[in-house]
């Protein structure tokens, strides 16, 4: 699988791995959804590489398995994954257990790699466990943390790993990965319109189109100046039956309509600073576990009131 755009950082990831060094700590930072999980990936590919050959030879059975894991992690393969490429991710958060079972993987007596998504979820226990573990790494190891908030890692992680930054996509390689995708044309323009240098809100309307629909039934609810409870209330129930994440992502849309908007002249400025906190307020109230129903109404009156 090709990784569209970043070629500045996979050169400088490549002039690591020449030196040859014993072991390995990255820390990749940029904003989600832009390639950095494929880059870790592609990076453990090269460093098990038999050939040791650019970012993998795609000959030797370790560049066969590691291409297994990719197409597993993208396409929802059911293949036969390399068994020395481990990847942590976080549900609510990342905890102790996790990182336990990364120090013992990494004491594995061959060349192992070791991606941890979204570093900054890990908690306080799950942090200072891991930073034993980066003070002195063990021999033949590739240990990737990526992030989008390095301010919320420990500064001692953080300055104990290579970093390396991965700047959002150009408009260019938005429409090569929508064009890749399949995108249909009715979407394609309001999808790059929303990406913000980012897949994160493309990929999930692909995902689901109704994300897309909502999205506009809110904005459409908070624009006009009457109120509307009965319609508020219906959207409520349905965004009781999504999952926080698809919630996530209708409310960042709605972020962006509003935001473009108010730009644009045709949304008052204090009326949008006013949608930003309660935006933010919804989202931390669903993430506490408060009734998406609830939590929706709530932000809808007090914009209203």
């Amino acid at each position: 699988m090709k990784l569209i755009g970043h070629q500045d950082s996979l050169r400088l990831i490549r002039r690591f791995l020449d030196k040859k060094y014993s072991s390995y700590s990255f820390l990749f930072e940029g904003k989600d959804c832009i390639g950095k999980k494929l880059a870790a990936l592609l990076t453990a590919k090269a460093f098990l590489c038999e050939k040791d050959y650019s970012f993998g030879c795609n000959e030797c059975e370790d560049c066969r398995l590691a291409n297994n894991t990719i197409l597993n992690a993208y396409e929802r393969k059911e293949l036969n994954p390399h068994p020395d490429i481990m990847i942590v991710s976080p549900e609510r958060e990342i905890k102790i257990d996790q990182i336990r079972q990364v120090i013992q993987f990494l004491k594995l007596k061959r060349k192992k790699a070791v991606i941890i998504e979204k570093a900054e979820k890990m908690n306080l226990e799950a942090s200072n466990a891991l930073l034993k573990t980066l003070e002195e790494p063990p021999d033949d190891s590739l240990l990737i943390l990526t992030t989008s908030s390095q301010d919320m890692l420990l500064p001692t992680i953080v300055s104990r790993c290579k970093k390396v930054r991965f700047r959002p996509l150009k408009k260019e390689e938005l429409q090569q990965i929508l064009t890749l995708k399949n995108v249909e044309e009715k979407n394609y323009q309001i999808l790059l319109a929303l990406s913000d240098g980012s897949m994160c809100i493309p990929e999930a309307v692909i995902r689901d189109e109704k994300l897309l629909k909502y999205a506009r039934d809110l904005y459409n609810l908070l624009y006009i100046d009457e109120l509307h409870p009965e319609g508020i209330i219906t959207l409520g129930e349905i965004f009781e039956k999504l999952k926080s994440e698809e919630i996530e992502i209708i409310t960042n849309i709605v972020e962006k309509i509003m935001y473009k908007k108010t730009v644009k002249g045709e949304v008052n400025p204090d009326f949008y600073d006013r949608f930003i906190k309660e935006s933010q307020e919804f989202k931390k109230s669903i993430n506490r576990g408060v009734k998406k129903k609830l939590a929706l109404e709530g932000m809808y009156f007090n914009l209203k009131t």
